[in-house]
């Protein structure tokens, strides 16, 4: 079942490299002597109690680093209590919040900050330490929906809401009709926002710089509700993309609000129509930093759908039209750590018979194994099986053999599955025992499943997430490797 996003545990790994964290004494925010270094944004909690809140409502906070990469921060462990030091060598950042109220803001910061964390009426609020600023400053958007809407949620939001609902979950009921009269009147917030931003700056509530910040980002995000069909409840990608190539974007460049954008568009366009996109604007001259970002997101999108093979052949075709190296790298990371992984699985088979992965490699030595990663309780699993014992069938004399392996916690619910869909094949059908344990399922993620692996007759893979067996594309590509 492909995803069209799939999670790559990447942040982490992020934060490591654009952010550290200093120590907190536990004491009031305020209280405490706030040292902003050069190229630096702080930001301090006010207190313990702050973090539960943040920490209860699974909030995050999001921001694009200086080599145009995401950074996510959760509030999930002791250390997202101390102090944030953000390095940047931009004049300034946005830093999304969400959590799991659907709540959600933008803060403008300045390089140099130090911003006091707070919750006030159950919503995070900042504060500077160090110099005299209104409260818009820092809590532009908060204010908005109290003081135009209020309520906790922007018109946008709303519609962005129900158009999620509604797409998740099909309700019997006509909703085309509440998706336009929402759409509709998110469109007159927008306006109504101009007005009160534009308010806010001549009252001096707000400096230029983050009057000139918010409004083109009211402006970019009445273009992107454009896309949004109610239609059809669909994305019009091509109207998306003229709005996201234009040159006036440049205030919000790099911006999470683009950097999402862009996902936007790639995660709704086929791979097809992506690749045309992106290959008629590299035959245009040297890529903008929008372009720039639509390709970042289109490898991101299909190079983990890519044999390595492939996938290194891509990123030398187009890796050196990214933002910078740094993408490159994390484009990379995935499958160089999956290729560096032991494949310690240990299995059962038939009859309880206990067996290695890396023993079935190395018994298996001269064959394609193209592997069906699955589950007992699985059904888009279960519906492949036809298709993966068709493909056995028709490729077994060829030197290419399917290897059924499920990642069930029941060896006999498991048994039964097999015997039942007639998967249970000597040598060929094989339980995993330490499922929690394996580091190779861990790197794999086996939570994606059914999922599709093959490896080469050398017992090395060569294929992270091959098509599946019903396709046209899995054949073509076996025969590419039998008959190259």
């Amino acid at each position: 079942m492909r995803k069209t996003k799939i999670k790559v545990h990447i942040f982490f790994q992020l934060l490591v490299l654009t952010a550290f964290w200093s120590c907190n004494s536990g004491e009031r925010g305020e209280e405490r002597e706030a040292t902003v270094g050069p190229g630096q944004i702080v930001l301090v909690f006010e207190d313990s109690v702050t973090h539960q809140f943040f920490r209860q409502r699974k909030a995050l906070f999001k921001y694009m680093d200086d080599n145009m990469l995401p950074v996510e921060i959760s509030f999930n462990s002791d250390e997202s209590s101390k102090d944030l030091i953000i390095n940047t060598k931009r004049g300034s950042l946005d830093l999304v919040y969400r959590d799991n109220s659907q709540v959600e803001f933008t803060y403008y910061l300045q390089n140099g900050d130090s911003i006091l964390i707070l919750e006030k009426d159950k919503k995070p609020w900042f504060e500077s330490v160090k110099k005299e600023s209104s409260y818009y400053t820092y809590n532009l958007e908060l204010l908005r929906n109290t003081e135009l809407y209020v309520k906790s949620h922007s018109k946008a939001q709303d519609f962005y809401f129900l158009w999620n609902e509604t797409k998740t979950f099909p309700f019997e009921l006509d909703m085309n009709e509440d998706l336009r009269r929402n759409k509709e009147e998110a469109i007159q917030g927008f306006q109504k926002e101009l007005y009160w931003i534009d308010s806010l700056g001549k009252e001096g509530l707000i400096s230029e710089e983050v009057k000139a910040f918010y409004i083109s980002k009211n402006r970019m995000e009445q273009k992107k509700l454009e896309a949004y069909d109610p239609e059809s409840l669909d994305i019009n990608t091509q109207t998306a993309i003229n709005s996201f190539l234009e040159k006036d974007n440049s205030l919000l460049a790099p911006r999470v609000f683009l950097d999402e954008f862009s996902e936007l568009i790639i995660t709704n366009q086929t791979e097809l129509d992506s690749k045309a996109l992106l290959d008629s604007l590299i035959a245009s001259g040297e890529l903008s930093s929008n372009e720039k970002s639509l390709l970042f997101h289109y490898l991101q999108k299909e190079i983990p759908y890519l044999s390595f093979k492939e996938a290194d052949e891509v990123l030398v075709r187009y890796g050196d039209k990214l933002a910078n190296p740094a993408q490159l790298v994390l484009l990379n990371s995935s499958n160089k750590a999956l290729q560096g992984v032991e494949p310690d699985i240990e299995l059962m088979g038939l009859q309880k018979s206990s067996i290695t992965f890396e023993e079935i490699l190395r018994q298996k030595k001269g064959k394609y194994l193209y592997v069906d990663l699955r589950a007992a309780w699985c059904i888009p699993c279960i519906k492949a099986f036809p298709a993966s014992l068709a493909l056995n069938e028709a490729y077994k004399s060829k030197g290419v053999e399917v290897i059924f392996l499920s990642v069930d916690d029941n060896y006999k619910f498991w048994e039964e599955v097999a015997n039942k869909y007639d998967i249970a094949i000597p040598e060929q059908s094989f339980v995993a025992m330490n499922k929690d344990e394996s580091e190779y399922l861990k790197a794999l993620d086996e939570a994606l499943i059914p999922r599709y692996l093959i490896f080469d007759p050398e017992g090395k893979l060569i294929h992270p997430n091959a098509p599946r067996p019903d396709t046209e594309e899995i054949r073509d590509f076996l025969d590419s490797l039998i008959d190259p």
